[in-house]
Parts: structure tokens; C-alpha cells; sequence
């Protein structure tokens, strides 16, 4: 038996009130002589042993009514009963860490696992009255109860069981610091529910304001058996638009997290949640690598492609999504003018033998992924443009600021837009009109004309492509693009903010820029397409290459399909339009999405965007169907390293905090009984106050 406050239990001496109480009156008692004394002194004679046996037991009901109120006042306790308790001045502290590393382990039950059996043990053993409060570590740290009352268990465990496992990372030292800082002063009772991981455990041992005397440390972290963990932290995909029947790469970022290497395990590559192909990796501790796998598409319309891990101890980070739309052909737009007929005027020719070469036929162009369109008329409309998929400007059309107006907005609505900067080009014109409009990533400064043949000239470099759907080049899987040269090319000033470099000369200097926006995309290349003083006909390797290159422009005709947590998930809604959207995230409810009319479709909206690294879609409902649009969330994986805090370390936290350190609910409750923390008897404590006076009482009426 434990006492919550010992010190009332000196007020048991309290119960020799009654006893002194009656001795006291006995000595104020008078004696009245009468005639008939006599008689009463030889009636009294005979009863005098039997009451005198009442009256040890009525001073003994009253001395212990007295104890027994004494004792509750004192709260008893022990863990062999449970009972309800009305109030408490102890106030107790949940501190949760909420974070995705405590769902490690692989024996059945993870960290988090046991620390909500660990809560829902301890907090069983609350009754009503009890003073609480719960702090929750996730991505947004709060109070969820502040200084509450306990009503009843099921509350409390309801309460418990809402709280949801985030991918973030946390700061136990700020955690520390806010519950450490609540309630100064009152008795308290702090209880830490977190693993031991080293990076969320940085700076706690600074946190000592506020812990006194009155403060009570208990920390509850469930041992973790293996710390091997690998996570996919990143995939690429080529293009978010990928042409049917065509192969495009693939790149997961695999890391070890552990101090362990790690050998053969399985990277699986899935399309539409179906296994395409999978590869073993093996790492080093501590490092990362990059796994290729080329994938092609048959279908139409959007996928969702996933790079998963075999299982290890955290599987929480084993997966990474993205979504990619796969389009028939990409619809080419070539603007010339109507005099410039001649074969290397524009784009138009050299475009159209790359697009019947791919089609695997001489003459049926519209069988392959190009198809190439001209537009020689003077005016150029919006409807004209928004029609392909991309709109080349070469030196084969004159610009104007008419066009330059109508091109503008063509970018602004979602157009993919490429200028082929050929020695035809004025100059002057392009930088005097498109760079007021936004529309030259970089501005060029001259064109370089070199003999064709000769030594001098430009080659494609075999590395450094930002372009993910580039970098399988730099393994010559389609020829060695090193090979193609160029004897006419354009150089640059330094680009404007925003732009990237898709692909490069071997000499560093950039030969295609790239500035996307949220819709809509211009593509900046220093040669043109023309295939005037270059050989381009001549190397099979290009069409490979330029077909990258003219995916990617076609894909700036569509919202991201991979995007970060917490960004807006859009989506461009054409032909049909949608009656309802709905939003979904991988084991998440649907929820309603937002439809907002734009001058080429209707976007379908989810603002707040997905909050973890995982698969999403948008159900996109119509009168007649319904379409179900694939996205890939992805984040940092900042809490997949599970390495534990230094001994040292560990050692001082212990020395600073004094806390008491527990691995299961039942070492929690075994360090609670040992330190007078147990279950309350207090109710029949009270019972026995009012079976006293009760008893007291019946006694009383023998004397009347």
C-alpha cells in the first residue's frame, strides 16, 4: 500500500478525538441523590459489563470514521483494484512523438505500436478528476489537451487513438521545452513516448528550465532490434508526358540509412500497382546510389509508375511514386512563312523525314509519334496554336509583335513553345520583342557559321543532363550522341531567373534551355532544326534524342504529375466536361476537389495538396465516364535514419533530466507502483468513512 501525500497520515492521531472527547465529559458529569438511588445503582450493576462493551465499541466506530477520512485525504493506493478517483492535484504530461521513424520494427508490433499500449495502460489507471494535458510532436506541434479533466476512460483512449503518425521530423529538445514550461509549479508527472533516434534527440540535453522538484521524468521507448534501413528517396521519371510503345527512363534514388551495409535488396519497378521489372541493390553504409529501369507503355492515358524496396525494418519510406500521362503522338505546329518554301527554310522538312523514319515508313508520317503540321498564314490565331502539343519558332518565320502577343498567351494557357535559334534568325527582332514578353530563357548574342566538314564545330556532350529522360544517352543505349555535330550554333548571355539547362555542347556550354512554368513551358535550343551545315540526317542517334526533346515540350501542356507535399494537385480537364472530382490519397477518405473553367478546359483542383511521400489521384467524374488521374507525392525522407543517440550522450540526457527509463507498459507500471503511483483505493476509502458513522450511529440509538 502507497500514499499519494504521506504527510496526512500524521493526522491519524486524530482519531483519539472521541476517545478524549468522552473521558472529558465522563469528569464534567454531576451525581444527584434521590430516594429510589438504590434501585438504579443494582439495575446498572447488572448491565454495567454489557455496556461497557458498547461504549469501547461506539469510541472505536468514531475514532476510526475519523482515520479513514484521514486516509482518503492521503489517497491510497495499489495496482490490485481499480477504482474512480474525484480529483487529483497531480497533473500529468503526455509528450508524443508522432514521427514515421517510430513506426520501425519488424516483430509484429512496431514503436508506435508500443507506446500506444504503453498509453493506454497508463492512462487506464486514470479516474475522474485527473488533471492532463498532451502535447503531439508531428509536423505541426500542439497542445491537443491542455490541462483537462479525466471523464472517463473511453474519452481518454478515444483521444489517444486520433492521434496520427506523420512523415516528418521532430525536435524532442523544442518538445521538452513546451511541456517543461506547462504547469510550473504544480506537482507533475512527464511522460516521454519516443524512440531513441539520435537526429530527433539533438539539443535536449540543454532543456532544464522548468524541471523542479515537483517534476517527474519517465521516458518510454521500446527497444528496436535491427536499425538497417533503406529508403527510396527519390524517382524520376523521362517525361511527365511519355509517347505509347516508346521505352523511357526510369530513376529511383535508393539510400542506406543505417551504419551497416546492406546486400541484394529487391527494387521492384511497378506500373498501375503490376511488377514491370525489379533489380537488387547493395549499399554501402551511409550511401546512396541510382537504379535505372526502362519502361514502355502500351496504353493511353495516365499511370502511376512505383519504385518499392523489399521489406526492411522502417516500410514506411520502401516506396516512391510518380505519374505520368501517355499521349499517342506529339502534334508539332511549324510556323513558316509562305514565301520560305525552300527545304532548309524551317523545321518543317527536316521534322517530317524524322517523323516518317520513326513511323518505320517513307512515306506514312502519321503512323509514327510525330506529326507535323505548318502554319504559312499571316495571321495566327490561339485556336490554331492550343490545337498541337508545341509551336516551333525558327529564323523561317518573320516575328512580328502581333505574333509575339498570340504567342505569349499561347505559353501562359499551357503551350509548350521551342525556338530553334538557326543562322536565318534575326536577332535583333527576337531580343527586341520576346524578351519584354518573357519568352527567351536566355538571350542570344550571335550565331557562329563554321565550314561544314571542317575541324571546328559544336559536339553533343555525353553527361551532365538535368533532363532525367536524357541521361540514359550518356550509355550510348541509342548511339553515341557525341557523334553529331554541329557547324552552326548560337551563344548566349546569361540566362534569366528560372531557367535550367536541359543538355549541353562537350564544351559546357549549354545547348537546350528550359524555363517551365506551372503550365506551359519554352524550350530554347541553340541550333536549329533545319539541318542546314550540320549533320543531323546523317546520325540515326538524334531522332532518339530529338524525340526527348519534343516530349518534353509537349509535356508543358499539363499540370505536374509529381509534386511535393502540401502542393496544389491539378488537373487540365479537356473535351467532355466533369461533373464532380473527388480527391484521393493512397489509404485516405476521398474528399471533394475544386473544377474552375480556364479558356482550353476546365482545371480540377485539391489546394491543400497530399500531406506524406505517396501515390495520389484525381476521380474526375463525367455525364457519360469517368477518368482517374495518377500523381506521385513525394518528400524528404528526414526521419529515416533510425541510428540511436551516442551512449555518451545518452548518459548525460539521463544525468540532466533524472528521468525514470522504461521499454514497455509493463515496466511503466511496475516504476509507477515502486514509486507510490498506483491504483487508487480512495472510493472504498470513503465507503469505509460512511460505514464508520453508519456504524456509529447504531450505536448511538442503543443508549436512546
Amino acid at each position: 500500500m502507497n500514499f499519494v501525500y504521506p504527510g496526512i497520515l500524521f493526522g491519524l492521531l486524530l482519531g483519539a478525538i472521541p476517545i478524549l472527547v468522552y473521558y472529558l465529559m465522563r469528569f464534567r458529569s454531576m451525581r444527584v441523590a434521590w430516594g429510589a438511588d438504590y434501585i438504579l445503582e443494582r439495575a446498572m450493576a447488572r448491565r454495567r459489563r454489557k455496556v461497557y462493551w458498547d461504549q469501547i465499541i461506539l469510541l472505536t466506530l468514531r475514532a476510526l470514521a475519523v482515520m479513514a477520512l484521514v486516509a482518503a485525504f492521503a489517497r491510497p493506493q495499489s495496482h490490485k483494484k481499480q477504482n474512480v478517483v474525484t480529483g487529483s492535484s497531480v497533473l500529468r504530461i503526455l509528450l508524443v512523438d508522432n514521427s514515421y521513424s517510430t513506426l520501425a520494427g519488424q516483430s509484429g508490433q512496431t514503436v508506435h505500436d508500443q507506446a500506444m499500449d504503453a498509453m493506454r495502460e497508463l492512462t487506464s489507471h486514470w479516474g475522474r478528476g485527473e488533471k492532463w494535458s498532451l502535447y503531439a510532436l508531428d509536423s505541426h506541434p500542439r497542445w491537443v489537451v491542455d490541462q483537462a479533466r479525466v471523464i472517463d476512460t473511453a474519452r481518454t483512449l478515444a483521444t489517444l487513438e486520433n492521434l496520427k503518425v506523420e512523415e516528418t521530423a521532430v525536435s524532442l529538445a523544442a518538445g521538452l521545452k513546451a511541456v517543461l514550461s506547462h504547469g510550473i509549479g504544480q506537482q507533475r508527472e512527464i511522460y516521454i513516448f519516443s524512440d531513441d533516434q539520435a537526429a530527433a534527440w539533438d539539443g535536449a540535453d540543454q532543456m532544464m528550465a522548468g524541471k523542479d522538484d515537483k517534476t517527474r521524468l519517465f521516458w518510454i521507448h521500446p527497444p528496436l532490434a535491427d536499425r538497417r534501413n533503406l529508403g527510396v528517396t527519390r524517382l524520376d521519371v523521362g517525361h511527365e508526358s511519355v509517347l505509347r510503345g516508346h521505352s523511357f527512363p526510369v530513376y529511383a534514388q535508393v539510400a542506406n540509412f543505417s551504419d551497416e551495409a546492406v546486400r541484394d535488396a529487391e527494387l521492384s519497378f511497378l506500373v498501375n500497382g503490376t511488377v514491370a521489372g525489379s533489380k537488387r541493390v547493395s549499399l554501402p553504409p551511409g550511401q546512396n546510389t541510382q537504379v535505372a529501369m526502362d519502361l514502355r507503355l502500351d496504353e493511353t492515358g495516365p499511370h502511376l509508375i512505383t519504385a518499392r524496396l523489399s521489406n526492411d525494418v522502417l516500410p514506411f519510406d520502401n516506396a516512391m511514386s510518380a505519374g505520368v500521362q501517355v499521349m499517342e503522338a506529339v502534334s508539332l505546329l511549324v510556323l513558316r512563312d509562305a514565301d520560305r518554301t525552300g527545304k532548309f527554310d524551317s523545321s518543317a522538312a527536316f521534322l517530317k523525314l524524322a517523323g516518317r523514319i520513326l513511323a518505320g515508313s517513307s512515306t506514312n508520317e502519321a503512323a509514327g509519334p510525330l506529326r507535323i503540321k505548318e502554319q504559312t498564314t499571316p495571321a495566327c490565331t490561339l485556336a490554331q496554336l492550343h490545337a498541337h502539343d508545341a509551336v516551333i519558332l525558327d529564323g523561317g518565320r518573320t516575328l512580328t509583335p502581333e505574333l509575339t502577343a498570340t504567342l505569349r498567351r499561347y505559353v501562359e494557357e499551357g503551350g509548350g513553345l521551342i525556338l530553334a535559334v538557326d543562322d536565318t534568325v534575326d536577332l535583333p527582332t527576337w531580343r527586341r520583342l520576346l524578351t519584354p514578353a518573357g519568352l527567351l530563357p536566355a538571350s542570344p548574342v550571335k550565331v557562329r557559321n563554321e565550314p561544314l566538314g571542317g575541324d571546328t564545330c559544336r559536339r553533343l556532350s555525353r553527361s551532365g543532363f538535368d533532363l532525367p529522360a536524357l541521361r540514359n544517352l550518356e550509355t550510348c543505349p541509342d548511339g553515341d550522341v557525341s557523334q553529331v555535330r554541329f557547324y552552326t550554333w548560337t551563344e548566349f548571355d546569361n540566362p534569366t531567373a528560372g531557367t535550367e539547362v536541359m543538355a549541353r555542347f562537350s564544351d559546357n556550354t549549354p545547348f537546350a534551355w528550359r524555363r517551365r512554368m506551372e503550365r506551359g513551358s519554352i524550350l530554347l535550343l541553340a541550333a536549329g532544326l533545319n539541318s542546314r551545315n550540320n549533320n543531323l540526317l546523317v546520325r540515326e542517334t538524334v531522332y532518339p534524342f530529338l524525340v526527348h526533346l519534343l516530349a518534353e515540350a509537349a509535356s508543358a501542356s499539363q499540370y505536374k504529375h509529381v509534386l511535393g507535399r502540401h502542393e496544389a494537385v491539378r488537373y487540365l480537364a479537356r473535351g467532355e466536361p466533369p461533373t464532380g472530382a473527388m480527391f484521393e490519397m493512397e489509404k485516405d477518405e476521398l474528399v471533394p476537389a475544386v473544377i474552375t473553367p480556364l479558356p482550353v478546359g476546365k482545371r480540377v483542383e485539391y489546394a491543400p495538396g497530399g500531406n506524406r511521400s505517396g501515390p495520389a489521384s484525381l476521380l474526375v467524374l463525367r455525364e457519360n465516364s469517368k477518368e482517374r488521374v495518377y500523381f506521385g507525392i513525394q518528400g524528404a525522407r528526414s526521419d529515416s535514419c533510425l541510428t540511436p543517440m551516442p551512449a555518451t550522450y545518452h548518459t548525460r540526457l539521463t544525468e540532466t533530466l533524472g528521468w525514470t527509463e522504461v521499454g514497455s507498459a509493463k515496466e511503466l507500471m511496475d516504476a509507477l507502483e515502486s514509486q507510490g503511483h498506483g491504483q487508487e483505493f480512495y472510493g472504498w476509502v470513503l465507503l469505509a468513512v460512511l460505514l464508520f458513522a453508519l456504524g456509529e450511529l447504531l450505536m448511538e440509538l442503543r443508549f436512546v
